[in-house]
């Protein structure tokens, strides 16, 4: 969070102290910019926020996120789970609509509730930041998202207090 209460949002440019943070948590952070995370939950958004009715979803697929694959789109659980590897990283995403608003009787935008865990294949720790997403524009236009938390777990599923919580950037 800022100063005035508000999160960080992507143009923030996020500088790791390096006695929180390993040299590592760098290039996972670099990764999970670059790595289409935005452009899979775009994708997500656009088609539940398009389903009328909950059906057994096709799987899923983008052109604009051709490296993520869906783990779990089950029609009556409420997230999704987005999944991508490669030789460099390993990135799972789990995504849930925010709850309806209705302004009278017509259904507002909704934004996305995301986790985003970034890993490297060769190393055990786990960075993870918690962020929303939403529209900026109307009718499928640009998505935005803000980043409110990052974690990093020095053992996957530990139940331990993390390692690194920060709220807030530098």
């Amino acid at each position: 969070m800022s100063a005035t209460g508000q999160p960080h949002r992507r143009t923030t440019s996020l500088h790791s102290p390096s006695s929180d943070v390993p040299a590592a948590a760098e290039n996972l952070r670099r990764g999970a910019n670059d790595g289409g995370v935005l452009a899979a939950i775009r994708a997500e958004l656009s088609h539940e926020l398009a389903s009328s009715t909950p059906s057994a979803p096709p799987s899923f697929h983008s052109q604009d996120a051709p490296d993520f694959v869906a783990v779990s789109d089950a029609p009556r659980v409420q997230d999704v789970l987005l999944h991508r590897r490669d030789d460099s990283e390993e990135v799972l995403v789990s995504a849930l609509l925010s709850p309806p608003i209705f302004m009278g009787r017509v259904l507002m935008t909704r934004a996305a509730l995301m986790k985003v865990f970034v890993s490297k294949p060769s190393a055990t720790p786990v960075l993870r930041f918690d962020c929303g997403t939403h529209w900026v524009e109307e009718e499928g236009g640009d998505a935005d998202y803000a980043i409110h938390a990052v974690r990093y777990h020095p053992i996957p599923g530990e139940a331990g207090e993390d390692k690194y919580e920060r709220p807030e950037f530098r």
